[in-house]
């Protein structure tokens, strides 16, 4: 099994979650630097900008803000780095949902400096890991670029996620939930000849997808109140952090199988139809896939139960893909072209052939 990184990026540099958190962003910045660019798009710099301005004003910090609505994107980052750099900043603080973090993280690779980030929606744990999901500035998916170093500071101010909408909440445990799918990909219990590191990352997936499941409903229900419980401070913490380490621990030893190629590929295909649909709710439908390659077909029931229940996406169709016999093809060819599938391995491919078919068909309801 192919270790793409030497490292083990386990952590950020510091992980610091509570109500109000915000408020300690001055503090944060000290550690790291003294002239914060912050970045976010239209509706986060809304949500934070009040915030934001009352703790750095507050401690005589100097900072700026840069409104960026479009994707990650490595010609923008290098725009937007070259700027804070002439500028005088030095510290990126990103502060919005998974693209905005992604966004962050890259401008400050190519300006070389610190970066703080701030979520305002727990839909992935981009805001954790050290890597960003990068695009074309028309939203096709370009690659995943890995960082040498780890994030900085994570700031999870549990009142501003309690008050996300909804569907980014389950978009994020739906990603979470991967985890524990997608590393089954390859792995089984009592196997010693898994690289290191690999068997933590397993055990954490499967402790993730077992509270996130029980709790995710409970939690829906007290951020309709507007209650921050200790439940949802679990949540969170799991969503964003466990399932950040998670994906350091394992070194990029394809935890993430079928059910993220499937999402690579559907932002490659269908870029415009499935533009409003979430990171986790395209993985989401994934999961019936990789179910049904891990020989676990009997869990897409249990899965689509949850996704009916909430009200989430259920099939291709429902995040813009063309359901045709072409686009089928497409989709095996580029799959068994990935890391996910041995194109050279017979066996394999008409395996995942089998699971793509049974996939398609659930479209059809032939199958659950």
């Amino acid at each position: 099994m192919a270790i793409r990184e030497e490292s083990f990026r386990i952590g950020c540099g510091r992980y610091i979650q509570g109500k109000g958190y915000i408020a300690r962003l001055h503090n944060e910045v000290a550690r790291v630097g003294t002239r914060p660019l912050v970045i976010g798009d239209d509706t986060t710099v809304a949500i934070t900008r009040e915030k934001i301005t009352a703790s750095l004003q507050g401690a005589g910090i100097d900072f700026g803000i840069y409104t960026h609505n479009g994707t990650c994107n490595h010609e923008d980052a290098k725009i937007l780095a070259e700027y804070a750099v002439k500028e005088g900043f030095d510290v990126i603080v990103g502060a919005g949902g998974g693209v905005i973090m992604d966004f962050a993280k890259l401008c400050a690779y190519y300006a070389a400096l610190p970066v703080i980030n701030i979520p305002t929606s727990s839909a992935t744990c981009a805001s954790y890991a050290p890597l960003s999901v990068c695009y074309t500035r028309e939203g096709r998916t370009v690659g995943t670029h890995h960082y040498e170093y780890e994030v900085d500071a994570v700031i999870a101010d549990t009142e501003i996620l309690a008050a996300q909408p909804a569907n980014l909440f389950l978009a994020g445990v739906f990603d979470a939930l991967a985890k524990y799918v997608e590393i089954k990909h390859r792995y089984s219990e009592g196997d010693e000849s898994y690289p290191m590191g690999l068997d933590y990352a397993y055990v954490m997936a499967k402790r993730s997808f077992s509270l996130l499941t029980e709790k995710a409903a409970g939690c829906l229900e007290s951020m309709a109140k507007g209650e921050i419980t200790e439940e949802f401070e679990n949540v969170i913490f799991t969503v964003i952090a466990a399932t950040g380490v998670i994906s350091g621990i394992a070194r990029g030893s394809n935890q993430t199988a079928l059910a993220h190629k499937f999402y690579e590929m559907t932002r490659r295909l269908f870029p415009e139809t499935a533009r409003p649909y979430l990171h986790g709710e395209i993985v989401g439908v994934g999961l019936l896939l990789q179910n049904h390659y891990n020989g676990e077909e009997e869990a897409n029931e249990y899965l689509l139960g949850l996704m009916k229940k909430y009200h989430m996406p259920c099939c291709a169709a429902d995040v813009g893909v063309e359901m045709t016999d072409e686009v089928f093809e497409d989709y095996y060819a580029r799959i068994c072209d990935s890391s996910a599938i041995d194109k050279n391995d017979a066996a394999m491919c008409e395996r995942f052939r089998k699971s793509l078919t049974y996939f398609w068909n659930i479209q059809r309801g032939e199958n659950v």
